[in-house]
């Protein structure tokens, strides 16, 4: 996707991947609700815990990705993997991409001292914006996941029978939902 890493600072990530993709993991895992953290933590049997497994299989070699030369369509098929999940459950845009711009706080506070004293940060500040710009291709991959959710929630609607000959426009029965939901959710706050 980017430029080429630096050799000095390459090695040094390298040294360090072990670390930082094991920070990196916790920062994941975090994202969720402490239960759900406990258990992504705890069960590893890919058939009782899909999530975990997919953390766990797509975090080391996007790690690769970021510090190596990346294939453009390996990296969004890892970031595919990653977000997925993310974009089927209640997380914001925002909070589903998060987790690829923690890596930079974590490889700050793994390699910081070592980048300035061999003189690397330049180098170091090109590297970030190389991480920048998988969080950006992850936000990407999430929008494309949840227009699929809502295609495929739109064809369900349109599927009901009776919903057309009753006279109600789909957009309109979906916003009435939402309003109704947004009731909801006001009246188990205000409890």
């Amino acid at each position: 996707m980017g430029g080429k890493l630096n050799k000095k600072l390459k090695s040094l990530l390298e040294r360090k991947k072990g670390s930082i993709v094991e920070k990196w993991r916790k920062v994941i895992h975090s994202s969720y609700p402490p239960e759900t953290a406990q258990f992504l933590k705890s069960q590893k049997d890919r058939f009782h815990n899909p999530i975990g497994s997919s953390i766990e299989e797509s975090i080391w070699p996007l790690f690769d990705e970021i510090i190596g030369d990346s294939d453009p369509v390996k990296t969004k098929k890892l970031l595919d993997t990653l977000v997925r999940i993310r974009a089927v459950q209640d997380f914001t845009p925002a909070s589903a991409v998060r987790i690829i711009f923690a890596l930079k706080e974590i490889i700050r506070g793994e390699i910081l001292n070592e980048v300035e004293s061999e003189g690397l940060y330049k180098a170091y500040l090109d590297f970030e914006s190389e991480i920048d710009r998988f969080g950006l291709l992850s936000f990407d991959v999430f929008m494309e996941c949840r227009e699929k959710v809502w295609e495929i929630k739109r064809n369900d609607l349109l599927k009901r029978p009776g919903l057309l000959s009753a006279g109600m426009c789909p957009s309109y029965m979906m916003k009435r939902g939402f309003k109704h939901l947004e009731k909801l959710k006001k009246g188990v706050t205000q409890h």
